[in-house]
């Protein structure tokens, strides 16, 4: 074969000088399929291939060229164009079908151009024109290689990155799951918590609101995307002055501050009042930015009141219940004093023995008052229910009173209408025994007290009417709450000014009501309405004032 520099039309043939060095750090010698009907051209090429250190495999036809690639799974072929049964450009196509990536160098005389161009359209990678040059032949051999293994080290690692992005997407997806568990169990916590807790970003926007915040303010399910939203509703502190934006807890948590229990008054959307305690932190970045606001706060109105009830017991204990006791301990000291001395009659004896046993019944009394209160608000105490007539209870209450008392009492009933109720007897005969009591010790000494009784539809209705001192209209409001009593009540009568509140407890657990009208000077009307039928439980229950 000529040594002489042959055309290839890829580029410019190089000279010996030009050969690329071959991979010194491959794993193991390339292998060359040389594939050729001309065994004169064939061998030669497979002894100069062999000397360079390839592997040569060698093939007569495209037929046994693919049993060869089969089965040697060559590095790169190199063809001769014309052979039978199969020739060079079906053997390109059949090479492509079995590795895309199998670089394929074809080998053809001068005159064929268009074999050549046909074999590069299906997958031939370069071109020798015959007869082919050592030199050239080698150049192309080695490039071939080194483009195959290139291509593949990069399709290697290819795969590589793509496994690990894939594992590194597995390991984010399932960091994503567990913080989404985190956050999952931290909202679970948070919404099973009895504080009512808010979180809200720096620009305001809020991020939860528990189940408890949501009970506490009185919101429901309403949309709180705003601390403006939050905060729609109006706050006081506890003097019951407008809290101003400065004070807010949550705009204080905003602003980094970091405090306990500050107690202010929010005032729900249907009105009523909730006295809260507060506590408000935040949440900053590795810069010391803030990133969240946190605000938790509790319910402390029952707590206040139960407060108030212990002052106002203390005060009762050191002030109501002392003078009796006083006034006991005095008369007793007198008839101690007496007897030694023989200073008393019998009779003057026996009248501070009295004196000493009406103050001792005061104090019962105020005991017993306390001690109903304090059971009908705990709801502890069940109603008896049974068919009674509210004539007839009316009528006991006024057989427990002296015959003076009861005289001034008028019943103003139509003797042929009853007025049968479901209540508890003995508990409605307190109610009414107590408003005529009060009728009678707010009305001069031989006032008229007046008991009607109606029946209203499905009600029946009791007014007692008095011609007393009356009641001011700035005292009605507090007239049924505990401990509630006008200044003319305090300075005509002793008491605790449980009496009403007990009576209104009473009333409410049968599903009725209580109320007065009253003028200064010319006397009150109490008026109980109860339904004919049980409207409620059969235990006592009480609301918050």
């Amino acid at each position: 074969m000529s040594q002489t520099t042959a055309e290839t039309g890829a580029s410019s043939e190089p000279r010996s000088s030009s050969i690329p060095p071959r991979r010194s750090a491959a794993p193991a010698p390339s292998r060359v399929l040389v594939v050729d009907d001309d065994q004169a051209a064939r061998k030669p090429l497979e002894l100069l291939l062999h000397a360079e250190g390839f592997v040569v495999s060698s093939a007569s036809d495209g037929v046994e060229a693919l049993e060869q690639a089969g089965r040697t799974q060559p590095d790169v072929v190199l063809t001769d164009l014309e052979m039978a049964p199969m020739g060079g450009i079906e053997l390109c196509r059949r090479l492509r079908e079995l590795d895309p990536d199998l670089p394929v160098i074809v080998m053809t005389g001068m005159t064929d151009r268009e074999s050549v161009i046909e074999s590069l359209r299906v997958g031939a990678e370069d071109y020798l024109t015959k007869p082919v040059d050592w030199v050239a032949t080698l150049w192309r051999v080695n490039r071939a290689i080194e483009r195959r293994r290139a291509k593949l080290d990069h399709d290697q690692l290819r795969r590589t990155l793509n496994e690990r992005l894939v594992v590194s997407s597995v390991r984010e997806q399932e960091h994503a799951d567990a913080e989404a568990r985190q956050r999952a169990q931290l909202n679970a916590l948070l919404e099973n918590l009895h504080e009512g807790v808010v979180i809200a970003e720096p620009d305001g926007r809020v991020l939860m609101v528990n189940a408890a915040a949501r009970t506490i303010l009185g919101v429901g399910d309403e949309e709180l995307r705003s601390v403006d939203a939050l905060y729609a509703n109006r706050a006081l502190d506890l003097a019951g002055s407008p809290l101003g934006d400065g004070q807010r807890p949550l705009l204080r948590a905003l602003r980094g501050e970091i405090f306990s229990d500050v107690e202010s008054v929010h005032v729900r959307p249907n009105g009523t009042k909730r006295q809260l305690a507060s506590a408000g932190t935040s949440v900053r970045d590795e810069r010391g930015n803030l990133v969240l606001a946190i605000v938790a706060f509790r319910d402390v109105t029952d707590q206040k009141r139960l407060e108030q009830q212990r002052e106002e017991y203390l005060a009762l204990v050191s002030h109501d219940l002392r003078n009796p006791l006083t006034a006991i301990l005095m008369s007793l000291f007198v008839i101690k004093d007496s007897t030694k001395q023989a200073s008393l009659s019998p009779d003057e004896i026996v009248k501070l023995a009295e004196r000493a046993e009406r103050n001792v019944g005061r104090i019962t009394h105020m005991l017993d008052e306390l001690a109903e209160a304090t059971s009908l608000e705990l709801g502890g105490v069940p109603l008896h229910r049974t068919r009674c007539d509210l004539r007839q209870i009316v009528m006991s209450a006024l057989d427990g009173m002296d015959d003076a008392r009861a005289k001034r009492v008028t019943i103003d009933a139509d003797e042929g209408i009853t007025f049968t109720l479901h209540a508890d007897p003995a508990r409605l005969e307190r109610v009414v025994a107590n408003l005529l009591s009060n009728a009678l010790k707010y009305s001069p000494a031989d006032g008229p007290v007046v008991a009607k009784l109606t029946h209203p539809g499905t009600e029946v209705r009791l007014d007692v009417v008095d011609r007393g001192i009356g009641i001011g209209a700035e005292s009605i409001a507090m007239l049924f709450d505990r401990y509630g009593r006008t200044a003319a009540g305090r300075a005509t009568a002793p008491g605790l000014g449980l009496g009403l509140y007990i009576a209104r407890l009473i009333v409410e657990a049968h599903g009725g009501r209580i109320d007065v009208s009253s003028e200064l000077g010319r006397g009150s009307t109490f008026s109980l309405v109860l339904p004919e039928h049980a409207t409620s439980s059969a235990t006592l229950t009480t609301r918050v004032a």
